[in-house]
C-alpha cells in the first residue's frame, strides 16, 4: 500500500485532515515511512497510530510489551543503525516465523529489507507504539550508559600522600576485563557517534570525568568511578602501543579502528596529573577529508574566487592561520585535493600525518632522528617538487626554506598560528625573515575560525531591537528586512539538545597585490597593511561572521564568542 492511499484513508477514518495529508506528503523525507513523517511534523501521536491500525488489522497490534525472544544468529544480521532508522525491532521467532514490531505494518518494502537481512522469508509485521519499539531496541541494542551499570559504583575514596603503583600485570589483566574493554570501545563509538572532535579522560579524586567536544564546544558526557580509572587508561595506552608501565612521563602514540567500515583514527596523547594520567584523543575520519570540496568549508563566494584563484598560481607563498582546531588542516587538504593531478608532484612535510592522501608524497616530521621540518624542505627541493606543504612555520629556519622555495618557482602552502592576516606579515619578520623576502613571495593569507551552525529544525527567530542591530553591523538600516535567528534553548533531538548542529567557517583573506607588497617590504606595521587591506575590500573576520547572521546560518552569541570585533 502506497503512501498516498494510507493518507487517504487516514482521512476517511478521521484522523488526520486534507490539509495535514498534504502537509504530510510535502514534508515527507525520502526513505521516510509516512508514519514517522506524521509523529515527526506533530499531525499524529503514537496512541493514534496504533488505534488507526486497531481498527483496520486488530490482529497487528503487539501486546506483550517487553518480551523479546529472538536468536542472537538472527540479530547478528540485523544493523542497529538500520533498525534504528526504519524504527522496527524484531520480538520473536517461532516456528520459522520472524514477528517484528514497525510503525506501519503495511511497509512492504521495509519488509523485504528485512526479508533480505535475516534471509527469513515469513517475516510478521505488527504494530506498536514508537516508545516501545525504541525501549526494544534499547534492549537489544544496550547504550554505554548500560555497560557503566556493569562496574560497581566504589566506597569513598580517599586518595593518600603517596599512591601506591598499581603493577603492570594487574594493570593488563583488568584492562583486559570485558567491562573495561566495553566501555573503552563504547566511548570511542558513542563520540564518533556525536560527531566530537575530542575525548578527554580526566581523573579526579573521586571520579573521572569523561568529556567531549562537539562542534568545538566541551561538555561532559560521564562520570566513571574512579577505581577504574589505572585499568581503562592502560587499555588505551595498549590500543595505542604506549608504555603502560611509564605513568611520569606524557606519551603520543594512535589507533586506528574501523568503525561501521568507516577508517577512525585517533590522536592519543596521555600526560601525568595529581590524580592520574589524563587521556585526550584527537578523532580524525579519513574519509572526511578526502571529500570534502573548497565550496564545503564556508567561503563567500568572492573570497572562494580569490583562494581558488591563488592556490592555481605557479609560484608563491599561502599561509593559512589560526589556533590549534580552527580547520586550517581541512582548509589546506581541500586545496591540496584540488591541484591533486597526475602531472603535479605535491610533497608535504607533516607533524603529524593526519590523513594519507592518495597520489601526494608525505613524510612524517620526526624531531628525534632530526627529520625536522627545515631538513625535510631542503630534501623536496631536490625532489623536483611543484607544490610543497609544510605543516607548519615554527622558526626562522622552517621559514626561510619556505620562502626560498616560493622564490624559485615552488607554490609552498604553510600554516602559522596567528589571531588575523595581517599580523601574520609582521609574524614572519619578528621571526627574523627579512621583509623584501616576506613581500617577494607572499600571494594570501588566510585567517579562520570555527563558528556553530544553528540547528535548521529548531533555530528560533532572535527579538533583538533594530537600532541595535544596526549599531552591531548586522542591518544595514532599521527598515532593512531580513530576519535574524538565534539558538532554541532547548534544542531538539536532531541537535542533541544543544540548539546548534554542525560547525562552518569564516575567513578573513588578505591577497597581497603590487600595492601591499611594497607596504611590507617597506616594514609596514599589522595595522597599517590591515587599513590598506580594508580599503581594497578585505572582509575582518567579524564582518565574515556578521554575513553568516545575516544568512541565518549562525547566532550573534556564537559570533561574540569565537570572535572579537
Amino acid at each position: 500500500m502506497d503512501y498516498e492511499r494510507i493518507l487517504a484513508l487516514l482521512q476517511r477514518s478521521g484522523f488526520i485532515t486534507p490539509q495535514q495529508a498534504q502537509k504530510a506528503l510535502k514534508e515527507k523525507k525520502e526513505d521516510e515511512d509516512i508514519f514517522q513523517t506524521l509523529l515527526r511534523i506533530g499531525v499524529l501521536d503514537e496512541d493514534k497510530v496504533v488505534s488507526f491500525f486497531t481498527d483496520i488489522i486488530p490482529h497487528r497490534v503487539w501486546t506483550q510489551d517487553g518480551q523479546i525472544n529472538v536468536p542472537e544468529s538472527i540479530l547478528r544480521r540485523l544493523p542497529e543503525e538500520f533498525l534504528r532508522k526504519a524504527k522496527v525491532a524484531p520480538v520473536k521467532y517461532e516456528d520459522g516465523k520472524l514477528y517484528v514490531i514497525m510503525l506501519n505494518p503495511l511497509n512492504q518494502n521495509l519488509l523485504n529489507e528485512i526479508r533480505f537481512y535475516t534471509k527469513v522469508s515469513n517475516v510478521i509485521p505488527l504494530v506498536a507504539p514508537l516508545s516501545s519499539i525504541e525501549k526494544t531496541l534499547d534492549r537489544l541494542f544496550p547504550e554505554l550508559r548500560d555497560v557503566l551499570n556493569e562496574i560497581e559504583e566504589p566506597a569513598e575514596v580517599e586518595i593518600a600522600e603517596e599512591e601506591e603503583a598499581v603493577p603492570t600485570d594487574v594493570l593488563i589483566k583488568d584492562s583486559e576485563e570485558a567491562p573495561i574493554v566495553r566501555l573503552a570501545n563504547g566511548l570511542i563509538f558513542e563520540a564518533v557517534k556525536l560527531g566530537a572532535s575530542d575525548i578527554h579522560i580526566e581523573p579526579f579524586e573521586k571520579k573521572v570525568l569523561v568529556r567531549y567536544r562537539v562542534d568545538g564546544v566541551l561538555r561532559v558526557f560521564h562520570e566513571l568511578p574512579v577505581k577504574i580509572k589505572d585499568s581503562l587508561v592502560a587499555r588505551y595506552k595498549i590500543m595505542s602501543n604506549l608504555d603502560i608501565s611509564e605513568k611520569r612521563k606524557p606519551q603520543d602514540g594512535r589507533i586506528r579502528i574501523l568503525i561501521q567500515k568507516k577508517k577512525i583514527d585517533l590522536r592519543v596523547s596521555t600526560v601525568p596529573t595529581v590524580y592520574g594520567e589524563k587521556v585526550v584523543m584527537r578523532i580524525q575520519e579519513a574519509e572526511k577529508y578526502l571529500n570534502v570540496r573548497l565550496e564545503d568549508l564556508g567561503f563567500e563566494d568572492d573570497d572562494l574566487e580569490k583562494f581558488r584563484r591563488a592556490i592555481w598560481t605557479p609560484w608563491g607563498m599561502i599561509l593559512i592561520t589560526g589556533p590549534t582546531g580552527s580547520g586550517k588542516t581541512t582548509t589546506l587538504y581541500s586545496a591540496l585535493m584540488e591541484r591533486n593531478k597526475p602531472d603535479v608532484n605535491i610533497m608535504t612535510a607533516e607533524d603529524p600525518v593526519e590523513v594519507a592522501i592518495p597520489g601526494i608524497n608525505q613524510v612524517q616530521i620526526n624531531e628525534k632522528i632530526g627529520l625536522t621540518f627545515a631538513s625535510v624542505l631542503r630534501a623536496f627541493l631536490r625532489q623536483d617538487p611543484d607544490i610543497i606543504l609544510v605543516g607548519e612555520i615554527r622558526d626562522f629556519e622552517t621559514g626561510d626554506i619556505a620562502i626560498r622555495a616560493s622564490l624559485t618557482g615552488h607554490l609552498v602552502f604553510s600554516t602559522l598560528h596567528t589571531n588575523d592576516a595581517p599580523t601574520t606579515v609582521t609574524r614572519l619578520t619578528d621571526m627574523g625573515i627579512e621583509p623584501f623576502l616576506v613581500g617577494s613571495s607572499l600571494i594570501m593569507v588566510v585567517a579562520q575560525r570555527l563558528i556553530r551552525k544553528l540547528c535548521p529544525n529548531c533555530k528560533v527567530e532572535a527579538k533583538i531591537p533594530r537600532d541595535a542591530l544596526v549599531r552591531m553591523g548586522v542591518l544595514k538600516h532599521e527598515n532593512e528586512d531580513i530576519t535574524i535567528y538565534k539558538e532554541n534553548p532547548n534544542g531538539c533531538s536532531a541537535c542533541n539538545n544543544t540548539g546548534y548542529k554542525g560547525r562552518t567557517a569564516v575567513h578573513e583573506i588578505l591577497e597581497v597585490d603590487d600595492e601591499i607588497r611594497r607596504l611590507i617590504i617597506k616594514g609596514g606595521t599589522a595595522d597599517e597593511i590591515r587599513d590598506l587591506a580594508k580599503q581594497k575590500g578585505m572582509r575582518t573576520l567579524y564582518e565574515s561572521g556578521i554575513l553568516k547572521v545575516r544568512k541565518g546560518i549562525t547566532s550573534i552569541e556564537e559570533i561574540n564568542r569565537v570572535l572579537t570585533k
